[in-house]
């Protein structure tokens, strides 16, 4: 150590180890503790890699119990374990290990006691830490000897349990924060409460591949079991898809595009749904799934269809990423550290989207005869006005993020580049209540994503039908009214896209100001609050659609013969 510095020491170390345990989110609890097992059961021989989870009775109560095979600890190094910041045989680093996971996650759950055992060579010795006294640390105990201490020799206990002697293993036994606590089927004590698969979804919805060879498997007692479970990780099931496909991004990123008809559904315990996740070291972040994952699939290039289909985003292990503290969520490792999140990717899952997705992407989609009319007329708005393309640019330390290098050689007066005109975004006609709710548009005429430059309409929005029924009013009897009913819904549903197109049309100019509309500013106008105000405006375009559905009807056949001979009966 450097002669011309002290190292800075800890004045209060049990407030401090207290404040760690207690902050920690008590949902890393569950992968903290698979994390330790799994990297444990990599040094068992192949074909005995496993981590079990099981129930342990303790007085009566069942305790959850995890349970993995590998290189078993010896009492020094069980006893070394429990302190904050130690790491057993594995690197310590802001990237790697902290040596703290499991502990600190574990202990605000678990304040009645954690029991770790560990076989080694035929001993098991066993060491319980938690909160006595109102201080966090390991638990005296009498030992073979009688005297007290921290780890002491539990081998028939053990084996009585029906732990083999025979092979090297490490267990870990949550006791909760009551007596009475089953922790199985409720790890939080009530806070907060738990469902009944909640240990099935807690690894499903963060681990997304398991190492090679090793197993993780939920015995019965636990999510109303009755037989083992072999946990399939994300990973395994993608792979037995028919549509399935894991596409090369820039910089090592790996795209995963996956689509099942079926979803959602449930095999056995086991639910599976549609989501979309960020991917690091073989473990999920920023995860949105069911109707979190279909309200922003559009941003991602998924229109529709949302409710079947899976992206993934897989960093590579040396992306300029790392976990924040508790192992929450990831920051990028830039300045200002900034939180990573799904829709920093949504430009970069949406130009990669494979040829068969956007084909099945496209038979899910509704269309409606005057679109080509309605992307003339706002190609006409765009380049009268002149409106420059713009799209949101990448965050620090995304791909794209940083301006191509000048060529060698290039002028150094060059000129700057002419501007691109913007183009019509692409139209999405939405009538299916399921699409409309996955995209909060059950009471909003429409929404622009800008990140695919999108835009959804609700023709189900009750300004719709309000118009359709005035304009049917100007049908006479002697008109077929079916034809002038479909006449009028049509004429309805072109009108108000016609309305909310032109809207959108005058919010994009609006981007070509900056001084004058900023980016809350323009958030607001280009909204889904602001697109249904022109859709509510059935008045202002009134006397177009009047002349319209005079001219449809016009053409419409007339009522058949025996409903003109009814009407003309006297009442």
């Amino acid at each position: 150590m450097s002669t011309t510095v002290t190292k800075l020491r800890v004045k209060d170390e049990d407030f401090l180890v207290a404040s760690m345990i207690e902050r920690c989110p008590k949902s890393m609890m569950i992968r903290e503790l698979l994390q330790n097992a799994l990297e444990a059961a990599g040094s068992a021989p192949e074909g005995e890699r496993r981590v079990e989870f099981s129930t342990v009775p303790v007085e009566g109560t069942p305790k959850l119990a995890v349970w993995n095979s590998g290189t078993g600890l010896t009492g020094p190094e069980l006893y070394r374990m429990c302190d904050i910041a130690a790491s057993i045989r594995k690197e310590t680093g802001l990237d790697r290990n902290f040596g703290m996971g499991a502990k600190v996650a574990s202990l605000p759950s678990n304040q009645n006691g954690m029991r770790y055992r560990s076989a080694r060579k035929g001993v098991v010795q066993e060491v319980m830490i938690g909160k006595f006294g109102g201080v966090y640390g390991r638990l005296l105990r009498p030992g073979t000897d009688g005297q007290m201490r921290e780890v002491i020799h539990v081998t028939e206990s053990a084996a009585a349990e029906g732990r083999p002697l025979d092979q090297e293993w490490t267990e870990v036994v949550l006791f909760g924060n009551a007596p009475e606590q089953n922790t199985a089927l409720d790890p939080y004590n009530g806070h907060p409460r738990s469902p009944a698969h909640w240990l099935i979804e807690t690894i499903g919805h963060r681990f997304f591949r398991f190492p090679a060879g090793t197993e993780v498997i939920i015995k019965p007692g636990i999510a109303r079991l009755t037989q083992p479970l072999r946990v399939v990780s994300l990973a395994e099931r993608l792979a037995q898809l028919e549509h399935y496909e894991a596409v090369k991004g820039p910089d090592g990123i790996v795209l995963h595009y996956a689509y099942d008809a079926d979803l959602p559904r449930k095999e056995g315990v086991m639910l599976h749904e549609s989501l979309g996740a960020v991917v690091h070291q073989n473990e999920m972040y920023a995860v949105a799934r069911g109707n979190a994952w279909r309200r922003e699939a559009p941003s991602f290039g998924i229109p529709f269809a949302a409710r079947s289909v899976i992206v993934l985003v897989e960093l590579p292990a040396d992306y300029p990423v790392q976990p924040e503290a508790y192992r929450e969520f990831l920051r990028y490792r830039t300045a200002t550290q900034a939180q990573v999140r799904l829709m920093d990717y949504a430009g970069l899952v949406s130009r990669h989207i494979p040829e068969w997705l956007s084909r099945l992407l496209a038979d899910a989609s509704p269309d409606a005869l005057y679109l080509d009319e309605v992307r003339e007329m706002m190609r006409t708005m765009l380049e009268q006005m002149e409106v420059q393309r713009r799209r949101p640019p990448p965050k620090p330390g995304l791909p794209g993020a940083q301006p191509p290098a000048t060529p060698a050689g290039a002028a150094r007066e060059a000129l700057p580049p002419a501007p691109v005109l913007e183009t019509p975004p692409a139209l999405f006609l939405l009538r299916d209540p399921a699409e409309l709710a996955d995209r909060e548009l059950t009471h909003r005429a429409a929404a622009y994503y800008a990140e695919t430059h999108q835009l959804h309409i609700n023709l189900a929005y009750p300004a719709v039908p309000a118009l359709a029924e005035r304009l049917l009013a100007l049908a006479p009897a002697t008109v077929e009214s079916e034809a002038a009913t479909s006449a009028a819904q049509t004429i309805s549903e072109r009108a108000m896209v016609m309305r909310v197109v032109r809207a959108l049309a005058y919010g994009l100019a609006k981007r070509d100001q900056p001084k004058a509309w900023r980016e809350q500013h323009l958030r607001a106008l280009l909204s889904p609050e602001s697109l249904t105000l022109a859709g509510d405006d059935i008045e202002t375009g009134w006397p177009d659609a009047e002349q319209a559905m005079r001219t449809a009807l016009a053409a419409l056949p007339p009522a058949p013969a025996e409903s003109e001979a009814e009407a003309a009966v006297p009442a």
